[in-house]
């Protein structure tokens, strides 16, 4: 089974000065997690992979360093099962939310998984402002991924586990 992790690229307001990306510590955690529990770890850290690259994201007077999403999705291996995103600010959000729903698009069958800070301050509203969200796991989501990972390879539910917020009917 192949998970990837996807820290998307820091997007802040064209005004802001002073914001630097930072390693995707929270998702090296959930990498080690994922290849403990016996999946397959590919991980894609936009800034990190290009930190020099910034670019404008117009309609919503942002600027970004990284790759741009069509280049993350060029990455992901067609058969991933999980696609496991970081929504750490909610200045991003609106940005994220735009890539979630691409991802879905060109993964339909993938499970997407967000987690981060905004995901987990505003759990509801993120699943509400972004149908393509499968689930969100919340807090510190070492364990509850150890446990996605056991029964997704066991093809059983995850909708029971401690630490999991969805929409359901």
């Amino acid at each position: 089974m192949i998970v990837t992790l996807i820290r998307l690229p820091l997007a802040v307001p064209l005004s802001d000065v002073n914001t630097e990306p930072t390693p995707p510590i929270g998702l090296a955690y959930l990498a080690s997690v994922c290849k403990q529990n016996g999946a397959t770890v590919h991980g894609i850290d936009a800034s990190g992979r290009n930190l020099n690259k910034i670019f404008k994201i117009p309609r919503y007077k942002f600027r970004a360093n990284g790759l741009e999403i069509e280049e993350i999705i060029d990455l992901i291996d067609p058969t991933t099962k999980i696609l496991g995103i970081s929504s750490m600010f909610s200045q991003e959000w609106p940005y994220v939310r735009d890539c979630i729903n691409l991802l879905k698009e060109k993964f339909p069958k993938a499970t997407i998984i967000v987690g981060g800070e905004h995901a987990t301050a505003l759990p509801e509203y993120s699943l509400r402002d972004c149908e393509s969200i499968d689930y969100i796991v919340l807090g510190e989501g070492e364990q509850t991924w150890a446990e996605i990972i056991q029964r997704q390879k066991l093809n059983q539910d995850i909708e029971n586990l401690d630490g999991l917020a969805f929409i359901k009917d």
